[in-house]
């Protein structure tokens, strides 16, 4: 019997989490199971107690929205998981249940592909758990001239109080000309949402760099505009996969690499 990895969320549709583990499970011959838990917040605590006592269920990934709600279920949260303030990557240690953060590995590999860009003025679209481990990441490398901006004002003050950034700004008209790297952590053109607005993505023309962590499609209306432009751009795929990996390797206990192959199977996935 195989033992038991996955992702828990309210509804996970077509996540392509499953295909991803499974391809490493079988490329490097685990014993390691990954499937779609789509739980009521109601039951996260039987869900998670059920996961306490199962011997064979070695761990799992968070998504929207209950990368904030599980952080009460687990006993110990990291140190960066605890100041990103969300938790994606849950795993038992010692039959201690510990909450991590990937999140922030993701994004790094999606900055570095980049090319070095002289980053004077950031926009950050969006203010969720997302956006919180981009700004850990940024502030971290000492960059703090960031826009955010968010439709809602409920999360300024968190994120105003935990992270540097420069304004937090709810409506477009108030956003500066010009930015060097424009970042979307939002669901805005995401299949089955609502579009980015267009003032934004107009703002592309301007910019050195964009980075969307949105997946699907793997070429959205804002990654679009920058090709339309040559301007470098990274799509979600990278910060999918690449905060996958390290979620399995604490699993199995073991090294991985990220290869062509399974970037083209997600590709595949998604057509």
């Amino acid at each position: 019997m195989n033992n038991l990895i996955g992702i828990v969320a309210e509804k996970l549709g077509h996540s392509l989490s499953p295909y991803i583990h499974n391809y490493w499970s079988k490329k490097y011959n685990k014993n390691l199971k990954y499937q779609k838990f789509e739980i009521s917040e109601k039951n996260l605590n039987i869900f998670f107690e059920t996961f306490r006592k199962n011997k064979k269920f070695k761990g799992f990934n968070v998504t929207i929205p209950y990368k904030t709600n599980c952080m009460s279920y687990c006993d110990r949260i990291t140190p960066k998981a605890k100041k990103i303030g969300s938790v994606n990557l849950v795993y038992k240690k010692n039959k201690v249940i510990i909450g991590d953060n990937t999140d922030v590995i993701g994004f790094e590999k999606s900055f570095r592909q980049l090319k070095k860009i002289q980053l004077k003025k950031i926009l950050l679209i969006g203010a969720g758990g997302a956006a919180r481990s981009i700004l850990y990441y940024l502030n971290n490398k000492k960059i703090e001239n960031i826009d955010v901006f968010a439709t809602s004002l409920r999360r300024k003050e968190n994120i105003c109080n935990d992270f540097f950034i420069k304004n937090f700004v709810t409506k477009t008209s108030l956003l500066k000309k010009k930015y060097d790297l424009i970042i979307n952590s939002s669901s805005g053109g995401m299949i089955g949402k609502l579009p980015l607005n267009r003032n934004i993505i107009k703002l592309v023309d301007g910019a050195k760099g964009v980075i969307d962590i949105v997946y699907n499609p793997e070429m959205t209306p804002l990654l679009n505009r920058a090709k339309k432009n040559s301007i470098p751009f990274v799509g979600g795929l990278t910060m999918l996969i690449e905060q996958a990996k390290p979620s399995f390797e604490k699993w199995s206990n073991s090294k991985i690499n990220v290869d062509d192959k399974l970037y083209q199977l997600a590709r595949n996935k998604l057509k």
